[in-house]
């Protein structure tokens, strides 16, 4: 997944996620069909100099549980760093929910 939003590889994420996806984001406490998270990932992938480091991801029960560092350039140039973590489930080897959990005051540059 995490290379497929590096990329901008909106095919693959199609391809990773269920038609029924669910996308829940404690940022603004929304949550998104397949066709709005996937406008959301077309919109990470042109930030500049994106990257996920500090990755861990660890199997859970019917899915996964990854935890990250989403950096990038934000818009005024400055070093955006967004501490992360998602709670994903697996339905027929694609995901069917994620719960997104990331710093809001973090994610404030990126949200204007």
């Amino acid at each position: 997944m995490i290379e497929c939003v590096t990329q901008g590889d909106l095919a693959g994420i199609e391809r990773l996620y269920h038609d029924d996806i669910r996308v829940w984001r404690n940022v603004d406490e929304r949550e998104l069909v397949k066709r709005q998270a996937v406008k959301v990932v077309q919109i990470l992938s042109t930030l500049s100099d994106l990257a996920y480091r500090d990755v861990r991801i660890e199997a859970s029960e019917g899915g996964f549980v990854q935890q990250h560092v989403l950096c990038c350039t934000g818009p005024k140039g400055d070093a955006v760093r967004v501490p992360s973590c998602i709670i994903a489930r697996l339905d027929g080897g694609r995901i069917v929910r994620i719960d997104e959990y990331a710093d809001s005051s973090a994610m404030a540059p990126l949200m204007g």
